[in-house]
């Protein structure tokens, strides 16, 4: 049987959760979703629904590459470049090659950035076809 899914959350491992806040918050622009619970999680809000849980402890065994990364869409990549040329946020190309925005083979425009604790994020203008 098929199933239809949407992404719900997306957790990370990180090793100081108020610098990862911050850096969601104030560099990738998601809104802090106010929860009860535990105090080494946060749980913001990425757009549409969807949401990213950052959770502190031991970062130790954790092994980070960019070929796992996490990748979001916005409707206007050359604003969010701008914004991160402006605020000295570093940012390359699949190969690395600094400031450069890439193109995937597919046609759509890309770049990828680091978090505090080295995971990857590619940000893209990638718009699916609707159904």
């Amino acid at each position: 049987m098929r199933h239809t899914y949407r992404l719900d959350h997306f957790a990370l491992l990180v090793r100081d959760l108020d610098r990862s806040v911050a850096f969601y918050r104030d560099v990738m622009g998601f809104s802090p979703i106010e929860r009860t619970g535990s105090a080494n999680v946060a749980w913001l809000d990425i757009g549409g629904g969807d949401a990213i849980h950052l959770i502190q402890g031991d970062f130790g065994a954790t092994h980070v590459t960019k070929d796992t990364h996490v990748a979001v869409s916005t409707a206007d990549l050359d604003a969010l470049v701008a914004e991160l040329d402006a605020g000295g946020i570093p940012f390359t190309d699949w190969p690395g090659n600094p400031g450069r925005i890439g193109v995937h083979r597919n046609g759509f425009r890309q770049i990828y950035l680091q978090d505090p604790d080295g995971y990857w994020i590619e940000i893209n203008d990638h718009r699916p076809p609707t159904v």
